[in-house]
């Protein structure tokens, strides 16, 4: 695909250098605030000019990059007293729940880098009965060489108190966020009476969040089963400086000579494009190198002015794949979801789909076609704050995304890993999906076909919330680009 560096380069200057603010004078600076209020009265308006800047940010940049610009309510940017607010009522709703304004640039860079503070867990906390308001909540997998790695941590264990509290919908999102905290683990059984019972286990597990790299290779193994070699992969997010370890993944499976392939996305809320484009150029049947992936749609405003340019090209709206030395030469793969599949993790199915069987076991995936870009003032440098909005949507080859729903699955099967009998890692071939998995490539029966259809009329059993999930991570959601020379 040409390189877009180029391409736009007249509307730089309209859009990414900002108008210069009014500074307040070498006499008016504040000296001492203990003094006047003429003084007082200086601060304030120093205040202003501070919002004023991060407010024209805002505008300049929404009304010529959002997705939805020619929708945005007619706000008056010298008049929005409160930035954060601002921002958030010029989007769409209800179809913008993905857009989002930061005060802490670097921070939000070090996010896509993979880089956070954390324990170095992903939980699914869940009501413990319908009509309850208590919350308890599993561990679904733990990062390598983090707190939570150190302390024994694994998935399937059950989070029961934080500090000794229990955890309810109004406290459990504080709770499990703080830097230093205990836990204490507890096991669920249901008696003969049907009802639950929490036995507590005795010792608690101390907990320092640290600044760690998360790496989303969570897992990966290779299955020798049935004259079948199934190569695994669990993921946990599309971050472009770890797309040398997912290579080196893909070129162990392939080198390995794997006959199958199962991606778990369970887990896995989005990311960078670049990553998912990736991933379709290694998993692409050959033959369909230099066909589409992926076409991006942006708004009209900025849709007409690439097309202006002397060196636009169609192709350039389009992402095809790209030969890939590690190109596994297979025409179908597993993927597992969850509703917590969402973004760059949907793209890689609904964009492959159109050249191969993508076969999906779970339930139905999130539903976000959009791609958003960060935008900060990278020329005047006064502020941290940076933007993040929806700049793009995605379309597959065959425009065959119902974009009012999320990708509903082949197979389904709801993700009870916190009620099996055992607490199967991922990768173990007797874990819940992974055995659902084998069944369909082998063809031998699913050895859990009792245990799931005796749960659908059990009762009672822990009540999932992806609300509850989805107020905890509120960014996993995300699905963002690098964004085209042009755009920089």
């Amino acid at each position: 695909m040409k390189d877009k560096t180029l391409i736009l380069k007249h509307l730089l200057i309209a859009v990414l250098i900002f108008p210069l603010m009014t500074n307040c004078s070498d006499e008016d600076e504040i000296t001492d605030p203990t003094t006047s209020d003429t003084e007082s009265d200086t601060e304030t308006q120093e205040l202003d000019a501070q919002t004023l800047m991060i407010n024209n940010f805002i505008d300049e940049n929404m009304s010529f990059y959002y997705f939805w610009n020619e929708e945005m309510p007619d706000l008056d940017p010298k008049k929005e007293e409160d930035s954060e607010e601002y921002f958030y009522k010029l989007l769409k709703e209800p179809d913008d729940k993905w857009s989002f304004i930061t005060d802490d640039y670097e921070g939000l860079m070090n996010y896509f880098s993979g880089i956070q503070k954390s324990t170095g867990y992903s939980l699914m906390p869940m009501y413990l009965e319908q009509g309850s308001n208590q919350v308890i909540a599993f561990i679904e997998y733990v990062h390598r060489n983090s707190p939570a790695s150190e302390a024994g941590l694994e998935r399937g264990d059950m989070i029961y108190r934080i500090d000794g509290q229990i955890m309810t919908d109004q406290n459990y999102s504080d709770l499990l966020s703080r830097d230093i905290f205990d836990i204490t683990l507890a096991e669920i059984q249901t008696n003969e009476d049907g009802d639950i019972e929490i036995i507590e286990l005795p010792d608690e597990i101390p907990m320092v969040a640290e600044e760690i790299n998360l790496h989303p290779v969570i897992e990966s193994t290779i299955i020798d089963t049935l004259d079948h070699k199934i190569g695994y992969l669990a993921y946990s997010s599309f971050v472009s400086n770890y797309d040398t370890a997912l290579v080196n993944t893909f070129s162990h499976f392939k080198s390995a000579g794997i006959t199958d392939l199962v991606v778990d996305l369970r887990y896995n809320g989005g990311g960078s494009v670049s990553t998912a484009a990736l991933i379709g150029d290694i998993l692409v049947p050959p033959g369909n190198v230099g066909e589409t992936f992926i076409e991006e749609v942006y708004n009209d405003l900025l849709t007409v002015a690439f097309k202006r340019e002397p060196d636009y090209e169609p192709d350039d709206f389009l992402i095809k794949f790209e030969q890939n030395s590690n190109n596994l030469n297979i025409d179908k793969f597993y993927v597992l979801t969850t509703p917590s599949t969402a973004s760059a993790s949907e793209m890689v199915i609904y964009g492959l789909e159109p050249y191969m069987d993508v076969i999906q076991i779970g339930e139905t995936t999130h539903g976000k076609y959009y791609a958003s870009a960060t935008f900060w003032d990278r020329e005047e440098k006064k502020h941290n704050w940076a933007i993040q909005p929806i700049i793009l949507r995605s379309i597959n080859a065959t425009n065959s995304i119902d974009y009012s729903k999320g990708l509903p699955p082949d197979h389904i099967l709801d993700d009870l890993f916190y009620l099996m009998p055992n607490k199967y890692q991922l990768g173990d071939p007797d874990e819940l999906f992974m055995a659902k998995a084998i069944s369909l490539i082998t063809g031998e029966p699913f050895i859990y076909e009792d245990f799931v259809n005796g749960l659908k009329s059990a009762s009672p059993k822990p009540v999932e919330s992806y609300r509850l999930r989805n107020n905890l991570y509120p960014g996993r959601s995300r699905m963002w680009i690098d964004k085209p020379g042009w755009m920089k």
